[in-house]
């Protein structure tokens, strides 16, 4: 159980990390989801918490998109124009928000399990302020091409350190997790 929140949290610290050289990126995204992959499975296999199987599902989604980035952007395989390339960044990034929504979902559904109910409060209540934050973001993003060109790149600003701020509270909560089944199994209880 300890190494699936590690795989979890490892793998969306390497999603949020792009070091690029160029148009090439060191770190893939694919990387990151297949560790998120590997921890959701485990932890599914483990708790049988039907949000972490939704997620398994999404972070798949997210490996694609992020194949398919690969051959968008860094390979140049595939030239799309910018209405469909806007409309994949967009499916990305909701399925991305519900990838990290059903992650919190089961991560609160395990810590009750579990009773930490102090961990499972917190999940849940930053489980829904990341799902109105962030589908707030999706919402004014999906509509930011009709935005003034004046305006726009300072909503998109916005919205990229709104959206930085979530995630680093995501993984601060994915390190809570972790750090729980670090503790001797005495501590825990």
């Amino acid at each position: 159980m300890n190494d699936n929140y590690k795989k979890i949290f490892s793998g969306f610290l390497l999603v949020m990390l792009d070091i690029n050289i160029g148009s090439f990126d060191i770190l893939p995204d694919v990387i990151g989801y297949l560790f998120i992959l590997s921890g959701l499975r485990g932890l599914y296999s483990i708790t049988e918490e039907q949000s972490f199987g939704v997620a398994r599902f999404f972070a798949v989604w997210m490996m694609l998109s992020a194949v398919f980035e690969v051959a968008t952007v860094t390979l140049r395989l595939i030239h799309m124009s910018a209405f469909p390339s806007y409309a994949m960044m967009i499916f990305g990034v909701l399925g991305e928000l519900i990838l990290v929504v059903c992650i919190y979902q089961g991560m609160t559904a395990h810590m009750t399990m579990m009773n930490e109910t102090a961990l499972s409060y917190r999940f849940d209540s930053e489980n829904k302020r990341f799902a109105l934050i962030q589908g707030l973001s999706v919402i004014v993003m999906s509509f930011s091409l009709n935005m003034p060109k004046e305006g726009s790149s300072a909503y998109m600003i916005i919205l990229i350190v709104v959206s930085f701020v979530m995630h680093i509270r995501f993984l601060i909560n994915l390190n809570s997790a972790k750090n729980l089944f670090e503790l001797e199994p005495s501590e825990i209880m």
